[in-house]
């Protein structure tokens, strides 16, 4: 289950205290977000390494959280990093602003959506679910298989399960759909998500055509992506979003895919930086480079494969190595993820698990078809919060 830790002082919530809420800033840095808040810059400083890098990885579609006394003097802010982390900047008795990383605790769900066609699958499922993410995974998982402006007919069924994550009784983060079904022509088109976290077809073919290679040659692993890490010695969370390959100053690093450059230039966490944006919305970040490849500039396409920078060890780096990210849109994901793999099918104990997943996908479309449930309100919670060890529960907001 996902975790939203929202952190509030009881002293505010008693006597007066307003939570305000607002949208992370697209392409605000920590520190100028400091400045505007006329927040003290030690607040970030005083940080380690690498929670001063998960500051770059603040999604600019982030719903943050503020409290603020009667007076408007900001007492603690709640800031997501991902689904599962979020920073808080908050007041000390001392009168002195620190930040620390805290996890994020939601309820998780698991929902059947039966929607009859009316116009386009996309129309249909954001009148019926208010979710623009939805709607737009389920046109991408179906796209090169299925041509939606021919064959479509009024009342054909679309069915999608999904698990969703919810804070206040909202939507909170990116759902993650486990399979989809539309009928077209009279036919049943059905996508599977694996254990890989890749859509397949029935057969096990693979949906996804636009694949990634490897950003190195023979690279050797030194750190994995993890959203959310309790560290045993430390006693504090930490977060990776990326992958780090340790190789040694000046070794080539390759483009993943075929794409253009939006950014080269440099990060105060993460050094000399590349980020390229794919054909299919994704977009790559190479970190702590030493150097960028001669004539490499923002809005210059590459191709996948091609060279783009050399492996250093600029930025809050502890040593040479290529962090290597994946975004989609603003959040970060799991760049192995999304690399190359054979799409012939599976075989063996892999197969085995598919089939599995495809039977349990095919009972809950069966199901859906028979029922034709009606999509219901989002659920109404009421969020319990931890202050100094004690649990409370106040009004909604």
């Amino acid at each position: 289950m996902g975790r939203f830790f929202a952190l509030l002082l009881l002293p505010l919530l008693l006597f007066g205290g307003t939570v305000k809420h607002f949208k992370w800033k697209d392409g605000e840095s920590f520190l100028t977000f400091l400045e505007r808040k006329k927040l003290p810059l030690r607040v970030y400083y005083n940080l380690d390494k690498e929670d001063q890098k998960l500051t770059e990885d603040i999604p600019y579609s982030a719903n943050c959280q503020m409290v603020v006394d009667n007076k408007n003097f900001i007492h603690q802010i709640l800031i997501p990093v991902n689904d599962e982390l979020q920073l808080q900047i908050y007041l000390t008795p001392k009168r002195r602003y620190e930040t620390k990383v805290i996890p994020i605790v939601s309820e998780e769900y698991t929902e059947t959506l039966y929607v009859p066609i009316q116009t386009i699958p996309y129309d249909d499922i954001l009148k019926t679910t208010g979710s623009k993410n939805l709607a737009s995974i389920f046109v991408k998982m179906f796209k090169g298989k299925v041509d939606f402006r021919k064959g479509l007919k009024k009342g054909d069924p679309i069915i999608m399960v999904y698990t969703q994550k919810y804070r206040l009784g909202k939507p909170f983060s990116m759902p993650e759909v486990h399979g989809a079904m539309v009928e077209i022509n009279g036919k049943r088109v059905r996508v599977y998500r694996h254990s890989d976290g890749r859509f397949y077809d029935e057969k096990g073919g693979q949906y996804e055509k636009f694949l990634f290679k490897l950003p190195m040659r023979n690279p050797r692993i030194t750190s994995r992506f993890t959203k959310s890490r309790y560290h045993p010695v430390l006693h504090r969370y930490r977060a990776h979003l990326g992958v780090d390959f340790g190789a040694r100053p000046g070794t080539p690093i390759l483009s993943t895919g075929e794409g253009r450059v939006s950014f080269a230039g440099y990060s105060t966490g993460y050094g000399k930086t590349i980020k390229i944006r794919h054909d299919n919305g994704l977009v790559s970040l190479y970190a702590h480079q030493k150097a960028f490849r001669k004539g490499i500039h923002s809005g210059m396409k590459v191709k996948q494969g091609e060279m783009i920078g050399y492996v250093g060890n600029t930025g809050l780096s502890s040593g040479p190595h290529l962090h290597f990210g994946m975004y989609r849109g603003s959040t970060a994901i799991d760049p192995l993820g999304v690399m190359k793999k054979k799409t012939e099918g599976f075989s063996g104990k892999e197969r085995r698990t598919f089939i599995a997943i495809r039977d349990k996908m095919d009972r809950k479309f069966r199901k859906a078809l028979q029922e034709k449930p009606i999509r219901k309100p989002y659920f109404d919670f009421h969020e319990t919060y931890y202050v100094d060890s004690q649990t409370f529960k106040p009004k909604p907001f």
